[in-house]
């Protein structure tokens, strides 16, 4: 299936195959104590004594988060990889990360990261990098340009302005560093000095709740958006006309902190793109880039290279896409910028790649690609595997800005809020698009730009405590379009797919004319179309009352988690004994909150002899309402992301076994999840914990730091053969016991992260799997890591995985009508006997895509566009063969 041949390990020649009743989580903890030391010469960094002692006190149930998570961080943090990871932190994350691994507890920590009150994080190595290089690179452009023959007019004075811009420049950056080696002392002398203890008592402020969603200096990954524009303000004077006097008032233009405007005005980009790089050079290649707002080296890639007619097409130079009527503002724009998704299995090279801020932007970029022959499709963050983005010298739309979508760590969830106020793809409101009305009395419409992620979209909810999505994914780095386009969802029986609560699609059609879609009927394709209607720009949801979830995880044996059909079901390893009683118990637990629960959902890591089980239902009363995840365990899971990151990509994890990678994630992610206490022997203590909705349905902050791979399906749940009227939970059952068999088939298992069950209702939408599952969904996913792919097991797995889901049928044998997540990795698999793609269009969707184009039809004679329309504008190879071909 066109994977690698596996790779050869030192380990799996040394040690003999376990039998398959000894694959469980103590004994293979117990193998790597034992032998893990026999590949210790070849990996010195590493503190493996450290790494067996906290393996041990795990496998003795002696289970302590904080401590295990400081521990695991110093056994690595003298590998090249630790390293490497530490050094692409924010300078204030190094200080906090620094504080914990040396021992600082919650109130240390967040402390090393503050200013005064206020939460503060100092500009990170991209941005004080970002402020030397350009300062660098424009004092040698202007060298260049003041000697240059051709540009005479005026040199001296210009010369002694940009000279001094430089010199300020350096001296801020030099400011910057100062303060950060302030910093630093001070943890030193936190740890260091006698009397450290006696002086941290103060708590943890995460923001100034009052002005939480004003605009603020940038944090983490917002510094370089924000400092492009603010540099733009230092650099581009008002063009001098005639000479100038040689003076210039800059005033305050880098506090140390945060780019601030200088006094004086500024051009437009053109002027400053002449002074430095002359009018020869007015094309781009290979990955160069022009910005509006900014020039630097991240968002111009100084502009060098010859054009060819391969590389433009029928375009010369670089596209001047306008923002704004007045056409003062360029879009930002790169040329031939490598695309890749966020699990690195998709990659192409579009010809342009966009980063808009307006509606009428979008309407001038789709008019230009119309006159040009371009094909224009989005990508959010990115979070999708299968082959939906856009192609080879065309054009991608980026809806978050090109630093924060194609670098980890992610500091999104644990940054200061800053919001460009002049961004309408960024904007929360209160509002009714024409037509659009919420289905009963309770509700609420709110509008919701494509731009917006999830996390801005949760503080907006949690800080209003008045209005909140129903459902939603766990992610918060992900986009409002990006959710949208392959159709997501959360959990629980009663609800649907986050797009059926859409009441308007607001689009830049074909035409580049921007259109508003709010007919129910329409709005079954329009609000869930994979980018094939047009530019989508913002999104109308509607809304339920703030309420409040009572979380009260557990982790169950996994024998009484999911009960199986036949208790021979259960693997040796994992299998013990219970009473009829038990097991009865269990079920009849299970089926109340798959059939019940507002939300419903269940974890099993590779090889556990637990499962972690995350069932909950809504209150009102807000009497012990918490922040939950606080501040601090928000800090706390970002760096098991990070850390994770960190591991996986580590030369020693990836020499381990198959089985030895999967127990380490396993145990990593069982030890960091409630309930952390035991209690007779087992992780029994229940403890309630009342948060704001969104907080629940986003309960995991810093998963994205680490990547992995993805297949999931959507298994209808069938009626019973007694009463069809009640939903069959058995097939549930049944996919979730035959992927832990199957992960014993093969000692070294592909699936070497997690198993994810989450019971959902149906959907409206034509286009959605879920579609027509009037008793429910199974959406349940096999999860690995990228090593499991290079050892050459992943696709085999996934087609084994998918033989099995895909052959389920209902009490009477007829085959259930199961499908892929569109966003998932299905396309490299073959569906009852066919190539995905195939089966998908011929067979899974056969009555729905021509009633979906139907619509798509009915919507264009109504605005003045055609299928033939969209497919020219909108799609790409991928939606060519399914939809249209």
């Amino acid at each position: 299936m066109g994977s690698s041949p596996p790779s050869t390990k030192k380990l799996d020649s040394l040690l003999p195959q376990p039998p398959k009743e000894n694959l469980v989580s103590h004994f293979i903890l117990g193998e790597i104590i034992d032998h893990i030391s026999l590949i210790h010469d070849d990996f010195l960094e590493v503190d493996i004594p450290l790494l067996k002692r906290h393996l041990w006190h795990i496998r003795n149930n002696n289970v302590e988060p904080e401590g295990h998570l400081r521990g695991f961080l110093r056994v690595f943090k003298e590998t090249k990889v630790f390293k490497d990871a530490f050094d692409e932190l924010d300078d204030g994350m190094k200080v906090q990360l620094s504080t914990f691994i040396a021992g600082g507890g919650e109130e240390v920590v967040m402390a090393a990261g503050r200013k005064g009150n206020q939460f503060h994080l100092p500009p990170s190595p991209a941005v004080k990098h970002h402020f030397r290089a350009l300062a660098k690179d424009i004092e040698k452009k202007a060298e260049e340009f003041f000697h240059d023959e051709g540009h005479s007019n005026g040199v001296s004075n210009t010369n002694g302005i940009a000279t001094r811009q430089v010199a300020m420049v350096k001296e801020q950056v030099q400011k910057v560093q100062e303060k950060v080696d302030k910093v630093h002392e001070k943890v030193g002398e936190l740890f260091h000095h006698d009397n450290h203890s006696h002086d941290i008592n103060g708590s943890a402020i995460n923001q100034d709740a009052d002005d939480e969603f004003a605009v603020k200096p940038p944090g983490l990954n917002g510094h370089v958006e924000h400092a492009k524009e603010d540099f733009e303000k230092l650099l581009h004077h008002k063009k001098h006309e005639s000479t100038t006097n040689g003076d210039a008032t800059n005033g305050n233009a880098i506090d140390g902190l945060a780019v601030k405007p200088v006094t004086h005005g500024h051009t437009e980009k053109e002027d400053f793109e002449k002074l430095l790089h002359h009018e020869k050079h007015d094309s781009t290649t290979n990955g160069n880039a022009t910005n509006g707002n900014a020039i630097d080296e991240f968002a111009l890639n100084l502009v060098t290279h010859e054009h060819t007619e391969k590389d433009v097409s029928s375009t010369v130079g670089i596209p001047r896409i306008f923002e704004n009527p007045a056409e003062t503002k360029t879009m930002e724009v790169y040329g031939n910028k490598e695309f890749s998704n966020w699990g690195q299995n998709v990659r192409n090279t579009p010809l342009w790649t966009f980063v808009p801020k307006t509606v009428l932007g979008l309407q001038n970029l789709v008019k230009w690609a119309k006159a040009h022959d371009f094909r224009v499709r989005c990508g959010g963050y990115r979070h999708s595997w299968s082959r939906t983005f856009s192609q080879e010298k065309q054009i991608l739309v980026s809806l978050l800005n090109l630093e924060e979508v194609t670098k980890l760590p992610d500091a999104m969830s644990i940054e200061p809020e800053y919001i460009d106020p002049e961004n309408e793809l960024k904007v929360i409101q209160f509002a009714t698009p024409g037509g659009a009305v919420a289905s009963k009395a309770g509700k609420t419409l709110v509008r919701v730009g494509v731009s917006v992620t999830n996390e801005e979209f949760r503080r907006w909810a949690v800080h209003n405590d008045k209005w909140t999505l129903p459902v939603d994914v766990i992610l918060v780095e992900v986009t409002i379009g990006g959710v949208n386009g392959p159709i997501c969802h959360g959990a629980g029986r009663q609800h649907q797919t986050v797009n059926d609560y859409v009441r308007a699609v607001e689009y830049v059609d074909a035409n580049g004319e921007h259109r508003t879609i709010s007919d129910p009927e329409h709005l079954k394709a329009a609000a869930g179309h994979f980018g094939l209607l047009g530019v989508v720009t913002h999104i109308t949801f509607e809304l339920d009352k703030m309420s409040y979830a009572v979380l009260q995880p557990v982790k169950p044996d996994i024998g009484l988690a999911i009960p199986p059909l036949h208790r021979e079901d259960i693997p040796i390893a994992l299998r013990r004994t219970f009473t009829d009683k038990q097991y009865q118990d269990a079920l009849a637990k299970f089926e109340k909150h798959a059939s019940d629960d507002y939300y419903s959902e269940w974890f099993w890591f590779t090889r556990s002899q637990q499962a972690w089980v995350n069932c909950w239902n809504t209150t009102t009363d807000k009497t012990h309402l918490v922040d939950y995840p606080s501040p601090f365990l928000t800090w706390f899971q970002w760096v098991e992301g990070w850390l994770g990151m960190v591991l996986t990509t580590c030369p020693l994890f990836q020499e381990l076994p198959g089985r030895w990678q999967a127990e380490l994630l396993a145990t990593f992610g069982m030890v960091n999840l409630r309930p952390f206490e035991f209690s007779s022997y087992q992780q029994e203590k229940t403890e309630s914990i009342v948060t704001a909705l969104p907080n629940a349905l986003h309960f995991r902050r810093g998963i994205q730091n680490m990547r992995v791979r993805d297949l999931e399906f959507q298994i209808p749940i069938p009626g019973q053969a007694s009463d069809p009227t009640k939903p069959d939970f058995d097939v549930v059952r049944k996919a979730w016991w035959d992927i832990i068999n199957l992960t014993y088939e093969n000692d070294d298992c592909p699936m070497r992260l997690t198993m994810e069950l989450r019971i959902m209702g149906d959907s409206k939408l034509i286009m959605a799997p879920q579609n027509g599952n009037t008793h429910g969904t199974a959406s349940i996913e096999v999860l690995s890591i990228p090593d499991a792919v290079a050892d050459g097991e992943w696709q085999a797995f996934l087609q084994r995985v998918s033989d099995l889901w895909m052959s389920y049928t209902d009490s009477e044998g007829k085959l259930l009508h199961v499908r892929p997540h569109w966003a998932k990795e299905w396309e490299s698999i073959n569906m009852r006997g066919k190539p995905a793609l195939q089966f998908l269009k011929e067979d899974a969707y056969k009555d729905a895509i021509p009633k979906f184009k139907a619509t798509l039809s009915d919507i264009g004679k109504h605005q003045g566009w055609d299928l033939t329309d969209l497919q020219k504008r909108f799609s790409n190879p991928l939606w060519d063969y399914m939809i249209y071909s």
